[in-house]
C-alpha cells in the first residue's frame, strides 16, 4: 500500500480533473458515479473484502441468473432516475448485452426509434422505456452473419389476411446468437426477406412477439433455446429461434424507411443505407465500450505492477547477481513493463477520443438528416469498430500477461475482461469484412479524384496526395523531420497521412491493373484483399490520431458522453460544463507516445508500412525510439494518475489485484479463502474414500 500511495502522490496533476474532463464536468461525473454506487450497493458488490458473487462456482444457469440480477438492478435504476449511464455498458463495463435486458438500450430500442413510423414509435418506444417488453435484435443466422444478403428468413405478405408470414425455410436460416433470445426476450426485431407476390424486396426489420406477456410461454410456431457456454458474456442467454409460418400484422413491418400499403404496394426508402442506422449506432457504442474495457485491463495491470516487487538476486543496474538482501524492484520499474503498459494506456485514451469523434459524426448524420455524410459515417464506424476491437482485445490480453500468474487467475478480473472482449472483433461485422467496406469507400474516393470530382472531407488527404504525387522520374518522398521535430503533432500527422495515402493509391493501382487485365472485379478484389485492408486500417489509424490531437490540444467544451440512445433528446454539440476541468499536462505526451509507438513498435500492426518505401529512415527510427524513451520517463510519475482518471470504482473492476489501495495480497487471500470450495469440504469425503483410499 505504501508503494501505491507513493506512486499516486508523485503525480503532476489531479486525476480527478481528468475524470471530469472525460465525463463532461463535475456534476455529470458525480451523477454517473452515483448511478454506479446505487447499482453496486443493490447487488452487494461494494465490500471489496468479500469475494464477488461472479467468482463463485457458478454453472451456466448460475451465470444467467447473475445476469438477470444485475440487468434488473440496472434497468430499475435507469427507469427510476432517468439517466443513460448504462445504455451501452454494464456496471462492470461489459457491453450491455452481457445483461439479458441489454438489447433494450443497445439495439432493440434504437431500432424502434430510428426505423419506425411516428405511429409505431409512439406505441412501441414507451413500452421499451418502461421495461414492459424486453427485446432482442435477431439478424444473424446459423448459416450467415456479416453477409446480410445471404440471410434466408422470409416474411411473405398474405394479401388476403393483411399479414406477414415469418418463416425459417432451412436449417441454416435459424436465427442464432442474439442475446436474450434463449429465454428472456418477449419481442424481437427480426431481419427477414420481405416478399410480395413472389418478389423479394430485400432484408427488412419486423417486430415479432416471441412470448406471452402473461406467462412468458413461447408463442405458437416459435422454437427458442439457449446456445450454451461461450468464451465470455455468459451472463446472458444468447439463443436461437426457428419460425414456422408465424403470422404478424402487416403494420409490424418497421416503416420508418420503407412502407408496404394494404394493397401490397412497396415504397422504397429514400436512402436504402439508412436501414443500416442501427448497425452504425451499435458499432459506435462498441468502440466506446472497448475503450473502457482496455482501460480497465491497463488500470488493473498498472496498479498491480506498481506494488508487485520482483527481482531478488538481480539488479537491473548491474550485470552480476546481487545479494538476497537487496531491495526488490516494483515490476513497473522495468522498462519492458513500463513501455508495454504506458503504450496500452495511450491506446485506451486514443480509442476514447476517437469514439467521441465518431459519435459526433453519427449525431450530425441523424440529427441533421444530412445524407451526404452517410458514406463517410458508414465507412468510419465500420473501420473504427474493426480497429478498436482488435486493439482493445490484443491490448487487454497483453495487460493480462503483464500480471504473470495472477493475470491467469479469474480473481484478477482480467480473464473476464479478455473473455468479454473476445467476441467484439466478430460482433456486428467481422473485422476484415468491416475494413473492406471502408476500402470500397476509399477506392470510390480515388475514382472521384481521377475524374476531377471533389471527395469527402474525411479523405481530403487523398486529394492532397493526388495533386502532389511525384512523377515516375522524381525520387520518392522522404520525411524531412529529425530529432525533436517528431514530437510535433503536425509532423506525426504528415507521417500517418503519407502512409495512408500511399497504401490507398497502391491498393487502387493493384485493383485497376487486375481489372484492365480482364480479371473479373470480384476476383480482382479478392486477389488484392490484403492491400485493401492495409489501406483501410492505415486510414482509420490516421482518423484516431487526428481525433486524439483534436481532443488534447485544448480542453473540450463538448460533452464527451455520447447520446444515450438515438431517440432521447440529443445534447447540443457545445455544452459547457458548469465547472470547467483543468487540462491534465500528461495528455499531450501520452498522445505523442501513442503516435510514436505506433510507428516504431515492431509489434504494432502495419508499422512496417511506415518504412517500406523509405519515407522514414533507420536514423529517423533511432530518433523516434530515443524520444519514446524520454516520454516514458516523463510520464512515469503520472502512470497511476492516468489510470485513476478513468474513474473506475473498485467494484466495477472486480479485481483482487487492481483495487485503488494496492492491498493486493491481503485481498487475494481473503477472496481465495472465500471461494465456495474452501468454505466446505470440497467433496474431499467423496473422492478420498472412492479414489485415494481405494488405492492404498
Amino acid at each position: 500500500m505504501a508503494l501505491m500511495n507513493s506512486a499516486r502522490a508523485s503525480a503532476t496533476f489531479d486525476s480527478r480533473q481528468l475524470t471530469y474532463l472525460l465525463y463532461g464536468g463535475k456534476e455529470a461525473t458525480e451523477r454517473r458515479e452515483a448511478a454506479f454506487t446505487r447499482v453496486e450497493d443493490a447487488l452487494g458488490l461494494s465490500d471489496m473484502n468479500k469475494l464477488p458473487s461472479a467468482y463463485a462456482d457458478l454453472n451456466h444457469e448460475g451465470h444467467y441468473l447473475e445476469g438477470l440480477a444485475f440487468g434488473k438492478a440496472i434497468m430499475d435504476d435507469e427507469i427510476q432516475h432517468r439517466h443513460g449511464a448504462f445504455d451501452y455498458h454494464s456496471h462492470k463495463f461489459a457491453l450491455i448485452i452481457a445483461s439479458p435486458f441489454g438489447h433494450n438500450p443497445l439495439m432493440f430500442g434504437p431500432t424502434l426509434r430510428l426505423q419506425t413510423s411516428p405511429e409505431q414509435r409512439d406505441y412501441w418506444v414507451p413500452l421499451v422505456e418502461a421495461g414492459k417488453i424486453i427485446g432482442t435484435y435477431a439478424q444473424t443466422e446459423l448459416g450467415h452473419g456479416t453477409f446480410l444478403r445471404g440471410l434466408e428468413t422470409t416474411a411473405t405478405l398474405d394479401l388476403d389476411t393483411d399479414e406477414f408470414v415469418v418463416h425459417s425455410p432451412t436449417l441454416t436460416s435459424t436465427k442464432y446468437w442474439p442475446s436474450a433470445l434463449g429465454f428472456t426476450a418477449s419481442h424481437a426485431i427480426v431481419m427477414a426477406n420481405l416478399i410480395i407476390r413472389g418478389k423479394n424486396h430485400g432484408m427488412q426489420p419486423f417486430m415479432l412477439q416471441l412470448r406471452s406477456l402473461l406467462d412468458h410461454s413461447t408463442l405458437p410456431g416459435i422454437e427458442t433455446g439457449d446456445i450454451g457456454p461461450k468464451m465470455g458474456l455468459n451472463s446472458t442467454d444468447m439463443g436461437y429461434a426457428i419460425f414456422t409460418n408465424v403470422r404478424i400484422p402487416r403494420t409490424h413491418l418497421l416503416m420508418g424507411n420503407v412502407q408496404v400499403l394494404r394493397d401490397g404496394t412497396f415504397i422504397k426508402a429514400k436512402h436504402q443505407k439508412m436501414a443500416y442506422a442501427t448497425m452504425m449506432y451499435t458499432r459506435d457504442r462498441i468502440v466506446h465500450n472497448v475503450a473502457f474495457q482496455l482501460a480497465q485491463a491497463v488500470v488493473i495491470a498498472t496498479r498491480y505492477s506498481t506494488v508487485r516487487e520482483q527481482g531478488v538476486g538481480f539488479s537491473p543496474t548491474t550485470s552480476t547477481p546481487t545479494t538476497a538482501e537487496e531491495k526488490e524492484w516494483p515490476i513497473m520499474a522495468y522498462k519492458s513493463q513500463h513501455y508495454r503498459l504506458l503504450s496500452l494506456m495511450a491506446q485506451a485514451y486514443a480509442l476514447f477520443f476517437a469514439a467521441r469523434e465518431c459519435t459526433a459524426l453519427y449525431t450530425k448524420l441523424t440529427a441533421d438528416d444530412d445524407l451526404t455524410l452517410l458514406p463517410f459515417v458508414h465507412a468510419t464506424t465500420a473501420a473504427l469498430k474493426a480497429y478498436a476491437t482488435q486493439v482493445a482485445h490484443d491490448g487487454a490480453e497483453d495487460a493480462r500477461k503483464c500480471c504473470g500468474g495472477f493475470g491467469y487467475s479469474v480473481l484478477s478480473g482480467l480473464p473476464s475482461i479478455v473473455g468479454d472482449l473476445a467476441p467484439m472483433p466478430t460482433l456486428e461485422g467481422e473485422n476484415h469484412v468491416m475494413y473492406q467496406q471502408t476500402a470500397r469507400w476509399l477506392m470510390k474516393a480515388i475514382n472521384k479524384l481521377q475524374a476531377g470530382l471533389a471527395v469527402d472531407e474525411g479523405v481530403s488527404y487523398l486529394s492532397d496526395a493526388f495533386t502532389s504525387s511525384p512523377t515516375t522520374t522524381e525520387p520518392p518522398k522522404k520525411c524531412p523531420a529529425s530529432g525533436l521535430e517528431f514530437l510535433h503533432p503536425e509532423t506525426q500527422l504528415q507521417i500517418f497521412r503519407h502512409r495512408a495515402s500511399r497504401l490507398a493509391f497502391h491498393a487502387h493501382d493493384c485493383l485497376t491493373k487486375a481489372v484492365e487485365d480482364k480479371v473479373p472485379y470480384a476476383e480482382a478484389w479478392n486477389t488484392n484483399m490484403l492491400p485493401l485492408i492495409h489501406a483501410a486500417r492505415a486510414h482509420i489509424e490516421l482518423f484516431v490520431l487526428e481525433a486524439f490531437i483534436a481532443h488534447t490540444s485544448s480542453p473540450p467544451t463538448t460533452s464527451p458522453s455520447p447520446p444515450t440512445t438515438p431517440s432521447k433528446p440529443l445534447p447540443p454539440t457545445t455544452s459547457p460544463s458548469p465547472t470547467t476541468p483543468s487540462f491534465p499536462p500528461a495528455l499531450p505526451p501520452l498522445l505523442t507516445l501513442f503516435a510514436l509507438t505506433t510507428i516504431e513498435n515492431p509489434l504494432s500492426p502495419g508499422s512496417i508500412h511506415f518504412f517500406e518505401d523509405a519515407y522514414l529512415s533507420l536514423s529517423q527510427l533511432h530518433d523516434i525510439r530515443t524520444l519514446v524513451g524520454g516520454l516514458l520517463e516523463e510520464l512515469r510519475r503520472d502512470t497511476i494518475a492516468l489510470g485513476d482518471g478513468w474513474g473506475f470504482s473498485d467494484a466495477s473492476l472486480g479485481s483482487a489485484i487492481g483495487c485503488a489501495d494496492g492491498d493486493v495480497y491481503r485481498r487475494v487471500m481473503g477472496w481465495t479463502r472465500g471461494l465456495p470450495g474452501n468454505l466446505r469440504d470440497g467433496g474431499r469425503g467423496r473422492w478420498e474414500g472412492g479414489v485415494v483410499r481405494g488405492r492404498l
